[in-house]
């Protein structure tokens, strides 16, 4: 009677394990022959049969129903020769592949019948579909690296992109591009967040009509894009001429034109510039060019400008954030930085973490400092209303830590799905705190 419900116990279990996987075989170590105890696959139960050499029938079964570049993984996976040393204090171990005809699939290896001396003498082979959870896998990857509305890279691809090219020779043909959507905030307000959509939408249209083929397009959030593209100093000049007129020539159903200032650099004209300070010539260059455009429309930028300079004179660091895209820019930066910024990776909340854990807040006020600028705190903290922040902690300077006042006040394009900043850093006037 006991021996029944064993053999019972062990037919729930198969039957259990069925629910999950495709197929299932018991593999003896010693004789090296396995034997079927479930098949939902026809195709691999007319290559296999029901018993057979785990060796032949292995390569057989990898011959016809996998990719081939995976082929060797799985017989290197199912052999039995190494097989006791590689299950040794496991549950199990498991490979995944890719079929021809069925796609994802993960084969899994359990250890199964031991012997007196406590060594495998027979093993589960079993093999699932992983379709699902791999194309899952896959989307959140391509999520995270695509920006929902155009489709084109976003600011991490472009973070990353950055950081690989830093410590890569540069291509002579290499060229960055700066844009910027003129008045997006002024059609948000008057024509709706759909024709602001529709405009955002419409600029990178375009933008992928003149320049994917030569390489990579982002945006950056908001109304500000990017492209790294590779093409001849010859032949930029009439790329970008086709690019100005794909951008006159389009129209849309809520909004009429577009309008965008755009900068560039080339890498042939700064051969001893690091990536980094490249995208700040291009974004220096279109920002002059925005000046001209506001300058032509008769909007007096220039005064802006000038109350702008005369605001940054009495901070130490001035940094233009966005809480929605998780990523910042230096306008201006305390001297003692500069030596930091190439360790940073212009992503916000990363490098506010990391700033303090160099050493560059008081470990009194670490904690503190770590809980006010948590991205999602502030998220929250604005998208409720609120128009400023401010707090103090203290910070190294010189050797020596100072009462610092940080404020962060909410830009002219702030909206809640796209909530940008501008951070203030200013020194408190009193003797250091030790």
């Amino acid at each position: 009677m006991k021996n029944v419900s064993n053999i019972e116990d062990k037919l729930n279990i198969i039957d259990s394990m069925s629910q999950f996987y495709l197929y299932i075989y018991l593999c003896d170590l010693e004789t090296e022959i396995y034997q079927e105890l479930y098949n939902d696959s026809e195709p691999v139960h007319a290559i296999l049969g029901e018993t057979g050499s785990v060796n032949i029938a292995i390569k057989d079964l990898c011959r016809m129903l996998l990719k081939p570049e995976y082929v060797s993984a799985m017989v290197e996976f199912i052999d039995l020769s190494t097989l006791k040393q590689r299950l040794t204090n496991k549950k199990y171990i498991s490979l995944q592949i890719e079929g021809s005809y069925t796609k994802w699939l993960e084969a899994v290896l359990f250890p199964g019948k031991r012997d007196e001396n406590g060594d495998f003498t027979k093993v589960i082979f079993a093999v699932r579909d992983i379709t699902y959870e791999k194309e899952k896998e896959n989307q959140l990857l391509y999520n995270s690296y695509i920006d929902d509305l155009t489709q084109l890279y976003n600011r991490k691809m472009y973070n990353e992109n950055l950081a690989d090219y830093n410590t890569n020779n540069l291509h002579n043909n290499m060229v960055l591009i700066s844009v910027d959507v003129n008045g997006l905030k002024i059609v948000n307000d008057t024509l709706g967040h759909d024709a602001g959509d529709e405009l955002i939408k419409g600029v990178a249209d375009c933008l992928n009509e003149c320049f994917r083929q030569y390489g990579r397009i982002y945006r950056l959030g908001g109304d500000e894009y990017a492209a790294i593209i590779f093409i001849s100093p010859t032949n930029l000049p009439k790329l970008i001429s086709h690019f100005d007129e794909t951008i006159n020539n389009w129209h849309g159903q809520l909004v009429d034109s577009i309008s965008i200032s755009i900068g560039y650099v080339t890498r042939s004209e700064c051969k001893d510039k690091s990536i980094y300070e490249m995208a700040k010539i291009a974004d220096s260059r279109m920002y002059k060019a925005k000046e001209e455009y506001y300058a032509q429309k008769g909007v007096d930028r220039t005064g802006r400008q000038t109350s702008h300079a005369a605001l940054c004179a009495l901070y130490d660091k001035v940094l233009k954030i966005n809480l929605t895209n998780n990523s910042y820019q230096i306008i201006q930066i305390y001297e003692d930085e500069f030596t930091q910024v190439n360790s940073l990776h212009y992503t916000l909340s990363e490098d506010i973490f990391k700033f303090a854990e160099l050493g560059n807040v008081s470990p009194e006020d670490r904690d503190r400092y770590n809980e006010v600028l948590n991205v999602e705190y502030l998220k929250n903290y604005f998208k409720n209303g609120h128009r400023f922040f401010c707090t103090s902690y203290r910070r190294k300077t010189n050797g020596e830590f100072r009462q610092v006042v940080l404020e962060l006040a909410r830009a002219d394009n702030y909206t809640d799905d796209n909530q940008t900043l501008f951070l203030y850093l200013r020194s408190i006037e009193e003797e250091s705190v030790e």
